[in-house]
């Protein structure tokens, strides 16, 4: 039985040092001859078919990095030649390396765990139950991804990159990051990249820094979720500085404006408007997150209160967030009392930001608000009525909570942020009425 490491791409054009070739594995006996690829690459001109590795006169890379990639091919080949027995196909051939680049590529079942980050991705969307918004984000993030890996191999030359979580490094994050920074002039340089796609999803204008940061927190609860799950990792995410987004001052509805969202006539307006309506008032009483919602139904509401686990965070922080219901919250909640199950109707994520923007329109909540710009991160300002979305509920019901009464602890209790939460520290915006207050106790 012979054993040969061999490279299928014999050269490359010269002082070309981008290029790679796989090195692809041979075992030869007796009624035997199989072949199965490896993940280590060498430049066609650096390798040596009679040494089987580098080249003794390679002077381009450096004198560690030879001596592990000829140590790796000798580990394989004795590794392949110790395991080797009579009756051995390709598939036995090709999981042994698989093996020996990923210890814990296979499950205790035996079968394959594919370490690609877009398939671990796939299995983090299915195996958490995210809601369809969340979905789609984990969707595009995928694609992007894609894009990413096809950039390095096409236009990079590394012919067998691939993101996995157990190989990626704080490097590959840092190049992903560039990545998505520069995509938008990539469109017109390499339209190859975008072959296929619609217009509409090709990107046209630069990704914000906040929006960067938003795909990469949500890799990073990916490679979260691998750890707690048993796929190893390399935790690139220790060593790779995650900048933090921009946010401005939170700005809310104030008591006075909700209640005028509450009580509108909107008798001659469509019914969807309506259970919309009903549906972001009970939003900003309880002060749970649009996701949430569908999710809640009669056994929620216990003794008075209703009683949730907030999805977003049910796996990380999984705690019981109790929310005592006023007045207003149960007066909503007697018009779907028939409803079998779920609390309230079940609506569609766009159409229900739409109409939060209208009622306001209706309401005359049109003052101006300080926003900051994706694009720029500079403030703007923009009328309520254009910017009201969803989240502006949980907002109102976090800020008008905290201007009556200033402990965080008692207020994150019932909406579900953890003691010194950042997320929670924005939604405490100091306005002028409690400075007056404090101002006034030196009066």
């Amino acid at each position: 039985m012979k054993v040969t490491a061999y490279l299928r791409t014999k050269t490359a054009a010269k002082n070309n040092l981008t290029d790679k070739s796989r090195v692809f594995f041979r075992v030869r006996d007796t009624n035997c001859d199989i072949k199965a690829a490896s993940e280590l690459s060498i430049n066609p001109n650096h390798w040596s078919a009679e040494l089987q590795g580098y080249k003794t006169r390679v002077t381009l890379v450096s004198e560690t990095k030879k001596r592990q990639f000829n140590r790796q091919v000798r580990e394989i080949s004795d590794l392949i030649a110790e395991s080797y027995r009579k009756g051995v196909t390709g598939d036995w051939l090709q999981r042994l390396i698989d093996e020996y680049h990923h210890p814990h590529i296979h499950d205790k079942s035996g079968a394959i765990v594919d370490t690609t980050l877009t398939e671990i991705i796939k299995d983090y969307v299915k195996k958490r139950g995210l809601v369809k918004r969340s979905v789609y984000k984990y969707n595009s993030i995928i694609y992007k991804i894609l894009r990413f890996e096809r950039y390095q191999k096409d236009i990079m030359r590394q012919r067998s990159f691939s993101l996995k979580v157990d190989t990626m490094t704080e490097n590959d994050l840092y190049d992903f990051r560039e990545f998505c920074m520069s995509e938008h002039s990539f469109v017109s340089r390499y339209p190859s990249l975008y072959e296929g796609l619609d217009r509409q999803h090709r990107p046209s204008e630069p990704l914000s820094e906040n929006g960067v940061f938003d795909i990469l927190h949500c890799i990073s609860s990916v490679m979260k979720w691998c750890e707690r799950n048993g796929i190893p990792t390399k935790k690139p995410f220790i060593r790779f500085e995650l900048k933090q987004p921009v946010y401005g001052t939170p700005w809310y509805l104030t008591l006075e404006e909700r209640d005028r969202i509450y009580n509108l006539d909107l008798s001659e307006k469509p019914k969807t408007l309506r259970k919309h309506r009903d549906i972001f008032m009970f939003q900003c009483l309880i002060g749970c997150r649009m996701g949430d919602i569908p999710r809640l139904t009669k056994a929620n509401i216990v003794n008075g209160a209703i009683e949730y686990i907030p999805h977003k965070t049910k796996d990380e922080n999984p705690m019981t967030v109790r929310v005592p219901l006023n007045d207003k919250a149960k007066a909503i909640l007697e018009k779907y009392s028939r409803r079998k199950r779920s609390l309230l109707p079940h609506f569609v994520d766009s159409k229900y930001n739409d109409s939060i923007r209208e009622l306001c329109t209706l309401a005359g909540i049109t003052r101006m608000v300080s926003v900051i710009d994706v694009k720029t991160n500079e403030e703007v300002k923009r009328p309520v009525n254009e910017i009201a979305s969803s989240h502006l509920a949980r907002r109102t019901f976090i800020g008008n909570l905290y201007k009556k009464v200033k402990d965080p602890d008692l207020i994150g209790s019932m909406s579900g942020h953890v003691e010194g939460s950042r997320a929670f520290a924005r939604y405490r915006a100091i306005d002028d009425e409690m400075k007056i207050e404090l101002v006034n106790l030196i009066n």
